[in-house]
């Protein structure tokens, strides 16, 4: 079966993460990670990760943050629009924190269709998640 590291080795994807204070799209008390990730084409893409603070400040491994923005981009992608994704994940379609969050996913699914090019559905619906 096809994997998350099979496919970042296949299109050389490259990861680093550096701690920073505040992830805009949570309120939790947990540890967040500006993760900047690129494939070997010169596409790049820098995501706020975050951690339940379980985790004692260790940083993300590169599988753990494409593994993540893959399981947000499926639900993008499975949506027809926002009510659906709305009504899929549980928001308030009068949200503006719903809004922006279902924003920030689309931008992210732009951002792996770079990175992974062709990979990009084998990514989201075919390899064996986390």
């Amino acid at each position: 079966m096809l994997t998350i590291q099979d496919l970042i080795s296949r299109n050389g994807i490259k990861f680093w993460a550096t701690r920073t204070d505040s992830n805009p799209l949570m309120d939790a008390n947990m540890d967040h990670w500006r993760c900047r990730i690129s494939n070997t084409a010169g596409n790049r893409a820098v995501v706020i990760f975050s951690m339940g603070i379980g985790h004692n400040g260790k940083a993300p491994k590169i599988e753990e943050v494409i593994d993540c923005l893959a399981s947000d981009a499926s639900g993008v992608e499975n949506a027809r629009d926002f009510a659906d994704w709305c009504s899929e994940y549980g928001f308030d379609t009068d949200s503006r924190k719903a809004e922006k969050t279902y924003k920030a996913c689309q931008r992210q699914c732009g951002q792996l269709k770079r990175l992974f090019g062709d990979d990009y559905q084998a990514l989201l619906f075919d390899a064996e998640r986390l």
